[in-house]
């Protein structure tokens, strides 16, 4: 009960964090983004009081869920910048609070009605999390431009590894916690922190690479380091879901996955730099619609949706062809007991990955810029979407043969949202660095 009265007053700190920046901080925040988390954590709090089966693992699952998207948001905006340091620190508390939000989830075998709270966390936390994101921004100068950037210049760029604290850090800490488990762990678990440290840098180092791609515009960037993020993610998340989350492979999860972040982030910038790639080049005048290549920038797109059509219709012929046994496949709404087709639940993961990963495109950029309206109405579809996705892989975790289609919609996903981002902003001027505004001229005296 102790220990439980402390994560609700956490949540309810969280909930009125956005005053304490502008109160106590001295650091200026919109009213929207004060007004926004506390409302919809409240909201929370009562709805899980009224509707859930029990209040305790409702208020838990919303308190894991606000600080995850938290993180997500911090993590997302100091991923983009040039600091080693801090991306590292919004890692692990992205990485970590995604492990134990999952262990949350699979515990409760996907209760649909945790998409509410998963939602409202959605929403609270991003919100929130982007007037802390600002506030390390604005003190230690950090610039999303990675051209600009003297450290990534030739001559400069093994040195800012090599000389980097943190890096070494997080190297030490896994060698350390390997040799542990060799001498501690039966050769099955020590077996699996192997697989787990390796799947984690992976994953992270393509998924940074995927993340800066997507708010910065080449289609080729982006689909390329979509399909290996998208990739490493599925097998990593399916097999971290087949162990049952267990709580011996989180240290590891997190130090790998901090590590590949920081490193993928690293390689991101270089290629930034040589092929000078910059996160607003979008919005300005002389780049106008019809400017580039068309076919250049659809192709992409087509070679993508071949691939997934080919996989959707002949996924049963392959398999069979290889003797390959198909696994059951669940919906991922468990309220729906309806026995469906194997091709509708195909095609309706390729569908779902589609939509969650536009959503999280879309959600990426916004949270990137500077206006909140554009973050919050990206925010609430994808809170559902979000929930399904992760419901799917937690009932679905031991089939990989779902793993080609929802890379495939994962990618097209990404390319979809980028380019409908890419409308948005232009219409709003919606910037990532946003220019230190001038102060306004004072009016003359009326005696002047």
């Amino acid at each position: 009960m102790v220990g439980f009265t402390i994560l609700f007053v956490i949540l309810l700190a969280l909930s009125v964090s956005g005053y304490f920046l502008k109160h106590i901080v001295k650091f200026d925040t919109p009213t929207s983004s004060r007004q926004i988390p506390l409302i919809s954590i409240l909201l929370g709090i009562v709805v899980s009081a009224v509707y859930f089966r029990s209040f305790q693992e409702a208020v838990v699952f919303l308190l894991a869920s606000t600080l995850l998207w938290a993180s997500y948001v911090f993590g997302s905006r100091l991923r983009q910048r040039g600091s080693f340091f801090w991306n590292v620190v919004a890692s692990f508390g992205t990485n970590g609070l995604w492990y134990i939000t999952m262990h949350i989830l699979d515990d409760a075998k996907a209760y649909w009605l945790l998409f509410i709270l998963y939602t409202i966390g959605i929403v609270a936390g991003r919100i929130a999390g982007v007037g802390w994101a600002q506030l390390i921004e604005q003190r230690f100068k950090l610039k999303a431009d990675a051209t600009n950037d003297p450290k990534l210049a030739p001559g400069q760029r093994l040195n800012y590894i090599k000389n980097e604290p943190t890096f070494w850090v997080l190297v030490i800490g896994l060698v350390v916690y390997i040799t542990y488990g060799y001498l501690n762990f039966e050769t099955e678990v020590n077996n699996s922190v192997l697989i787990v440290v390796g799947l984690g840098l992976l994953q992270n180092l393509f998924y940074a690479l995927q993340s800066r791609a997507g708010n910065r515009g080449n289609n080729w960037y982006i689909a390329v380091t979509s399909i290996c993020s998208g990739t490493t993610f599925f097998v990593s998340a399916t097999y971290l879901f087949s162990k049952d989350m267990t709580m011996v492979l989180f240290i590891p999860y997190v130090l790998s996955t901090s590590l590949g972040t920081a490193i993928g982030a690293f390689f991101s910038m270089m290629i930034e730099w040589v092929n000078k790639l910059r996160p607003d080049a979008h919005l300005k005048k002389e780049i106008e619609k019809g400017a580039k290549n068309p076919w250049g920038e659809r192709l992409p797109y087509l070679a993508l949706f071949a691939l997934a059509v080919v996989w959707i219709i002949f996924q049963k012929s392959i398999f069979n062809y290889f003797d390959y046994p198909l696994s059951q496949l669940k919906f991922p709404l468990t309220v729906i007991t309806y026995e469906f087709p194997r091709w509708f639940i195909v095609l309706t993961a390729a569908f779902l990955f589609f939509i969650q990963e536009a959503l999280h495109t879309l959600a990426s950029r916004a949270g990137n810029r500077n206006h909140t309206g554009y973050h919050i109405t990206a925010l609430v579809p994808k809170g559902l979407v979000d929930f399904l996705k992760l419901s799917y892989l937690s009932l679905n975790s031991t089939v990989p043969e779902i793993v080609p289609v929802a890379v495939l919609g994962s990618c097209l996903g990404s390319l979809y949202g980028k380019d409908t981002a890419q409308i948005i902003e232009r219409w709003l001027q919606a910037r990532m660095d946003v220019e230190t505004e001038q102060p306004k001229p004072k009016m003359a005296n009326a005696t002047n």
